[in-house]
């Protein structure tokens, strides 16, 4: 028994058990919301897929909404988890680091597909929700400026505004990729998308030297 955390139960303190229930709400947030969408959805939906009650629901979310913010910033974290493990990869020219962390992405979201929904099409329901879309979707733009400038030929002459805006109009591109992709309207195969992203991300950079 812990003085500072209650009783142990199963193994588990009670803040323990607290962040078991939590990641249950979460798992089950993104099965609810990934395949019946955000108006089909509801609270005793999800504490049903959790098989927990409403009141430990209450007692880790203010509300449904608080829930779908909740797993929309746990996909995030994951899809940064992911970039940065590509990123770092050793060995690798500019070319291939970029293909590389944009493979790891197409395999992450091809991987799993309510991810996608969740973050781009569900999270268009509220003006909440859009800003929190928006700032992920800025997000990957952030990410493509940084993968465009290792691509140019001369990083220090690189005009950054130029080399932003074509970022932004990129990822909002990649967006409407992953969507059709996840709906069953793949444009093309992951490999063709990733090799013609890494060949849009160096002609911006070329087009982006001063």
């Amino acid at each position: 028994m812990s003085t500072d955390s209650g009783r142990v139960w199963g193994g588990m303190t009670p803040t323990e058990r607290e962040q078991r229930r939590r990641e249950q709400f979460l798992a089950a947030g993104l099965e609810v919301f990934g395949e019946r969408g955000w108006a089909a959805s509801t609270v005793l939906d999800v504490c049903r897929e959790a098989r927990l009650s409403q009141r430990y629901f209450y007692e880790q979310f203010a509300s449904r909404e608080a829930l779908f913010l909740a797993v929309v910033d746990r996909a995030a974290e994951q899809i940064e988890a992911v970039v940065r493990a590509a990123a770092v990869a050793p060995g690798r020219s500019p070319q291939e680091r970029a293909a590389g962390v944009l493979t790891a992405l197409a395999e992450h979201f091809t991987a799993d597909p309510r991810t996608v929904r969740v973050t781009l099409v569900e999270s268009l329901a509220t003006p909440q929700f859009r800003a929190r879309r928006a700032r992920l979707v800025e997000a990957f733009g952030a990410l493509a400026a940084r993968l465009m400038v290792g691509l140019s030929a001369d990083p220090s002459t690189v005009d950054r505004r130029s080399l932003e805006l074509s970022a932004l109009v990129i990822s909002g591109g990649i967006a409407e990729a992953l969507i059709a992709s996840a709906t069953g309207r793949a444009p093309a195969s992951a490999a063709e998308l990733v090799g013609h992203l890494t060949a849009l991300y160096t002609a911006a950079a070329a087009m982006a030297a001063r």
